[in-house]
């Protein structure tokens, strides 16, 4: 049997904006393409990161059906987002792997159930969510599965990415997040991620900046990253409507309507002053998912 390829239009994704941890997020317009083939005979394991989850998810797919997994799979990644930055590479690589398995098997499987497998590879579906389907997605895990909800980005809301230098691997960064929080927290948290997705809805990016407000992960994050705080007060000088740290880090996302060249510039100047390098990058948020490519 010859080599057969499928290659995964994939985009990059945000997630948590802020107060919506591992519930809420957001497709961005920064895209990879992600080749997966399968082979007649065995090839040797992938060494990048992204390939090797690409090729996993690929293979769970295949033993989810019962089928015996192809002797050799590669897969190879065409694209510049970055591992380790709270970018949803992750989430990327995994979504492509169990496309273009369905694709390659003929599986049939319907995209919920591309989604229910990606979660369970992922740990949850903030950025699966977005990752497969696009929008900006709300995502609740339950007994039977996962519930979600897809709300159509507005035109005229953009992020302003700083994406630092270092990485800040997520399981590391997880580990530091407290078991318990009090009733105020919770509180604190469960009204402002519903603030955000009105505000949202509705265009009232007056409200981004409180609704974006997070006790329950960043606090905890900001110990492996001191400098976050400082960076978000930069954005909010520059006129960001509001900012967070996307995902796990080490990217600090600020929502913006105009002057984002100018929100960037002021995050990474602040990323200068306190010791560190960074890159900038305005994205538009996304209504497309992955996207299998013809030829």
């Amino acid at each position: 049997m010859p080599a057969r390829s499928v290659t995964v239009r994939v985009p990059a994704t945000s997630a948590n904006l802020g107060s919506g941890f591992d519930s809420l997020g957001v497709a961005l317009d920064w895209t990879a393409l992600i080749h997966v083939t399968v082979h007649d005979g065995p090839v040797p394991r992938p060494v990048g990161p992204i390939e090797a989850m690409a090729v996993s998810a690929a293979v769970a797919l295949y033993r989810r059906a019962g089928a015996q997994p192809p002797s050799g799979i590669s897969a190879s990644y065409e694209g510049e987002i970055p591992v380790g930055r709270g970018l949803g590479v992750s989430a990327a690589a995994r979504v492509a792997g169990v496309m273009a398995a369905n694709a390659l098997m003929a599986g049939g499987y319907d995209a919920e159930t591309l989604l229910g497998l990606v979660a369970q590879l992922e740990g949850h579906a903030d950025n699966a969510a977005p990752a497969l389907l696009g929008g900006l997605q709300i995502v609740v895990a339950h007994d039977d599965g996962l519930a979600h909800l897809a709300l159509e980005p507005p035109g005229d809301l953009r992020l302003a990415l700083l994406i630092p230098d270092f990485s800040m691997p997520t399981e590391e960064s997880r580990q530091r997040l407290p078991e318990w929080l009090t009733r105020n927290q919770s509180v604190h948290n469960i009204g402002r991620a519903a603030l955000l997705v009105a505000a949202i809805r509705e265009r009232r990016y007056d409200l981004l900046n409180i609704a974006t407000e997070d006790v329950l992960h960043q606090p905890a994050r900001a110990q492996i990253f001191p400098p976050m705080y400082a960076i978000f007060q930069a954005a909010r000088g520059a006129g960001a409507h509001g900012v967070y740290l996307s995902g796990g880090g080490s990217t600090i996302a600020a929502f913006g309507t105009t002057g984002l060249e100018q929100i960037a510039g002021a995050m990474r100047e602040a990323a200068a002053v306190q010791g560190f390098g960074a890159q900038t990058r305005v994205c538009a948020l996304s209504a497309r998912g992955a996207e299998l490519v013809a030829g």
